[in-house]
């Protein structure tokens, strides 16, 4: 056998490569290390990849792709890693199936500020290792006094675990009983143990290169030939005395020992194999291949860096069982180096902490090679991430100039006069800034929303219904229809309307004993979560009296209406939300996260993104993904492309109805703004006008192919597209904290305050003069009944007047605006498809965006911009007049009055605004009503 790298196999020790890069996957370098030398085995530490990623630009590619997901440096490098991993597991898979699962192992190292955290490294492992999802894959974990207790659980656990960082007798021998404690217990449990692998690596060159160095320190100072003579002797002779020590005590442990033999024959447990770290040699006055031939013998594994392979290949002289030669003298050495004054526990000891130290340096130089990466390839992380097409200077010129003004440095530390320099707007600014910092508040408040979680499962409740409006309802919404509830927890449905009919079909639904209600409100006013709250409540009372308290939950500001009698009646539960959010900022308060709480989701799983966004939202650079984003939103709104149009992957869709209330109701003011069109029908990319920014939305593991296709069509159109490409969905939390970013910073660039909605009152304030004067004389007043503004279909048979009235309207639509279809009506799946279908017919045939909202739920969501946002907008407002009616206890209307109240105070309010609006009176059956407008939209379209 002529190549010495092979015949190490045949002495029975395996050769594995101390390096990993992508070159030597795609070069096919490892595969012919694998058939040439027999290769079994490589690993990899931060410094590796360091080296790896620092002199090759083939990681290139990826970089710019997890760069433009939205990834942090750190999830950058585990994506590689990861990466290279597998597809090296993949290479030497033929050579561990070979060796019935006893060799080919890839190893990849913790990160190295958990060297001294024991639960850390654990659940870090167990991840790395599923991540990995390979049966030759080894995690490696330091052999600190931190790491023995992680090693034992995680072999108990079915890891792989390479230990590393070994240079003392002592630390090995406990290494070697933590070991099998980990496969007793795993075998007491009655798990499978014969393929669990572990080596342990005891590290070489660098106690010859410690030890010399106090040597060298010794005989500087000493004038006796002899004892220098003494001193030189032991040069160079301390790290192989040391292993082959260490190779008794392993022989002693699993070859001769009772303990593993009893293992090994009842439940085929496999033997923790010594491994050799560090053996290239550091002094030039050494042979190169020094540490391997002294150290070759049966069951161990040989760790070379690429450069003592090629030395070892071309003059290696492997002898068998090598290191067993010697082990007497080996002794005498470490007993001399005790007589000569330097103490090799204080060596080892340092040795280890160092060891731990320059794995953290490496890791922090490849973050800093990440992040330098990542700033030279912004334009084409960008790039991939966008298509801006002729917008693409201005934006990258607006954030350019926006870090040099530090603007993100005074977001992050609240500085109102970002957005006014009014004093007293200042003063209402700063009031609303929570949401920055509110998901650290909420990561120290998990343990109580866990609680909650576990009260509600042993409660019994199956539904949740959660009485909100706005920001108190859709996040909960979104968090619903993307994860669905956890089997043990009841599902969540949103209530946000007053129509006596979708209340009634609820109830009728809902198993009253087993419901638990969530009142949601920041005010603790909301007048249409006060009604619901009153009714629901007097439904609860008339069944179980006081205890229906029980059945309730309050989220609220602090002392609020709505907290004062929470306490008073004694509610569940009560959270009080920290003051200075605004309800569309909320998502990731107690708004957001007790429902997700009440239905069983994980909190934290939606915390700790948002965690590692903020600090990506913290950077002064042009690529942060809120400063990019937001900037790129008001630069093409100035530019005409104000119609913010988002095109959702399915499982994401939800996302869209939240986006458009942050937007609409953060930016749709002074007659400026960002129009968000969400769950349009898609047209051919020449059918879209010159107004339109496009935003898709997706998952970069599981990219849906029919909206990456469109896409990719629009921008080819010369379409301005965003892409925002979420990891998983669990990043909902991270994305919602960006957009909110980006609101914010698009709105100091637009000139507006974010953080207000000044003409949301308007509605409201109509609504409640017309419920004023139905107390007083119980009639309605209604909107003035002309053929110019009002259908009324009785029995289905319409006024002769109104298909003119249609034309007109739509004659009143101009390309550049947009169509809003307002649906005052019970959203049943044969009213919204038509609702639908209208839709889609007016884009296509009128070729401006349209918006579609049920009321009175818009009115809290987009109803802002729709009065004060930029001038285009025309309104069709709906009304399908309930047919039932229901009590709203202590107030002197009922539900239909105040929903047919909200319908007309909403018209009027555009229609005192000058707005163009048709409103349309739907009695009797809405689907004959719809189908009869649907026919007239047509013809007037048409004309």
């Amino acid at each position: 056998m002529s190549n010495p790298l092979k015949q190490l196999g045949a002495y029975g020790q395996s050769f594995w490569l101390d390096f990993l890069s992508r070159p030597m996957i795609t070069s096919s370098e490892l595969a012919r290390l694998i058939e040439d030398d027999g290769l079994r085995g490589v690993t990899s530490n931060p410094t590796i990849f360091d080296k790896a990623i620092g002199s090759t630009d083939e990681y290139d590619e990826e970089i710019v792709e997890l760069a433009a997901r939205g990834l942090s440096s750190e999830a950058i490098f585990e994506a590689l890693a990861v990466h290279d991993v597998q597809k090296a597991c993949d290479l030497l898979r033929l050579v561990y199936e070979a060796a019935d699962g006893q060799d080919g192992f890839v190893s990849l190292e913790l990160p190295p500020d958990l060297a001294y955290d024991t639960e850390g490294s654990i659940r870090e492992a167990r991840r790395l290792f599923a991540l990995i999802d390979r049966p030759n894959a080894m995690i490696k974990v330091p052999g600190t006094p931190q790491g023995i207790p992680a090693i034992e659980q995680l072999i108990a656990d079915g890891v792989n675990v390479n230990i590393t960082l070994l240079f003392s007798i002592q630390n090995y021998e406990q290494v070697m009983e933590s070991y099998l404690r980990g496969v007793e217990r795993r075998a007491e449990r009655g798990l499978a143990v014969d393929r669990i692998a572990s080596v342990a690596s005891f590290f070489v060159s660098r106690v010859d290169t410690e030890v010399d160095r106090r040597l060298d320190e010794l005989i500087a100072q000493t004038e006796s030939p002899e004892r220098r003579a003494r001193l030189e002797a032991l040069k160079g002779k301390v790290a192989i005395a040391n292993a082959k020590i260490a190779y008794q005590r392993f022989k002693r442990v699993f070859l001769e020992g009772e303990r593993f033999k009893r293992l090994q024959e009842r439940h085929g447990a496999r033997i923790q194999r010594p491994l050799w770290a560090s053996t290239s040699t550091k002094n030039p006055a050494y042979s190169d291949v020094m540490y391997v031939e002294h150290l070759i013998g049966p069951y161990t594994v040989q760790t070379m860096a690429p450069v003592t392979v090629e030395a070892y290949r071309d003059h290696g002289q492997p002898r068998p069982n090598t290191v067993e030669e010697g082990v007497e003298e080996a002794e005498q050495t470490l007993a001399a180096l005790a007589e000569v004054g330097i103490n090799y526990d204080e060596v080892t000891e340092l040795l280890q902490r160092q060891g731990v130290d320059l794995f953290a340096e490496s890791y922090r130089s490849l973050m800093r090679r990440i992040d330098e990466k990542r700033r030279q390839l912004a334009v084409a992380i960008e790039g991939r991430a966008s298509q801006l097409g002729p917008f693409d200077r201005d934006v990258r010129a607006t954030a350019e100039r926006l870090v040099r003004q530090r603007v993100i440095e005074r977001l992050w530390a609240r500085e109102p006069s970002i957005w006014s320099q009014d004093p007293t707007v200042q003063r209402a600014i700063a009031e609303r800034l929570g949401w920055l910092a509110v998901h650290e508040t909420m990561l120290e408040r998990v343990g109580e929303l866990e609680a909650l979680t576990e009260e509600v499962r042993q409660a019994g409740f199956r539904q949740a219904v959660l009485l909100g409006m706005g920001g108190s309802s859709l996040a909960p919404e979104v968090f619903q229809r993307v994860f669905g509830n956890e089997a043990r927890s009841p599902e969540l449905i949103v209530l946000d309307t007053t129509n006596p009919d979708t209340i009634a079909r609820l109830e009728r639904e809902l198993d009253l004993d087993r419901t638990l209600f969530i009142v949601s409100s920041k005010s603790g006013t909301t007048i249409e979560t006060t009604s619901l709250y009153r009714y629901w409540y007097s439904r609860l009372a008339e069944r179980k009296g006081e205890a229906a308290a029980r059945h309730f939950i309050a989220i609220t500001d602090p002392d609020t209406p709505l907290a004062r009698e929470a306490q008073e009646r004694g509610f569940r539960r009560i959270f009080l939300n920290p003051p200075d959010i605004g309800g569309r900022y909320s998502a990731l308060s107690y708004f957001g996260l007790v429902p997700a709480a009440v239905i069983g989701l994980p909190v934290r799983a939606l915390l700790e993104p948002a965690r590692e966004m903020a600090e990506r939202l913290r950077a002064e650079r042009i690529d942060n993904p809120g400063l990019w984003l937001g900037v790129a939103l008001a630069r093409l709104a100035e530019a005409g492309r104000d119609k913010v149009t988002f095109i959702t992957e399915p499982a994401l869709t939800s996302l869209g109805d939240w986006l458009e209330q942050l937007l609409a109701e953060s930016t749709g003011k002074q007659e400026t703004g960002l129009v968000p069109i969400v769950g349009e029908p898609h047209l051919a990319p020449e059918g879209y006008g010159a107004d339109r920014v496009f935003v898709g939305i997706d998952l970069a593991l599981q990219p849906h192919p029919q909206t990456e296709a469109l896409l990719g069509a629009l921008a080819a159109a010369g379409h301005p597209v965003l892409r925002s490409r979420l990891w998983n969905t669990w990043e909902l939390g991270a994305e919602f904290l960006r957009w909110e970013a980006a609101t914010a910073i698009a709105g100091a660039l637009l000139g507006i305050n974010p953080f207000d909605e000044p003409n949301v009152q308007e509605s409201k304030d109509r609504t409640g003069r017309l419920l004023d004067g139905f107390a007083k004389t119980r009639e309605l007043t209604t909107p003035p009944a002309t053929a110019a503004n009002e259908l009324v279909l009785a029995s289905g048979i319409p006024a002769a007047s109104v298909p003119e009235a249609i034309e007109r309207f739509l004659d009143e639509v101009r390309l550049g605006g947009y169509l809003a279809l307002l649906a005052f009506a019970d959203p049943m799946p044969e009213v919204d498809s038509r609702l639908r279908e209208a839709r889609r017919l007016l884009l296509e045939r009128l070729g401006v965006a349209t918006t579609l909202g049920y009321g009175p739920r818009y009115l809290h969501s987009i109803g802002q911009l729709y009065k004060g946002g930029p001038p285009g907008g025309a309104f069709l407002l709906i009304v399908v007049e309930p047919r039932g009616d229901l009590p709203i206890p202590e107030a002197p209307y009922t539900f239909r009055t105040l929903f047919l109240a909200q319908a007309f105070g909403d018209y009027q309010a555009l229609a005192d605004r000058g707005k163009p609006v048709l409103l349309l009176r739907i009695t009797g059956d809405p689907a004959h009503g719809l189908d009869w407008l649907l026919q007239h939209l047509v013809t007037a379209a048409a004309r």
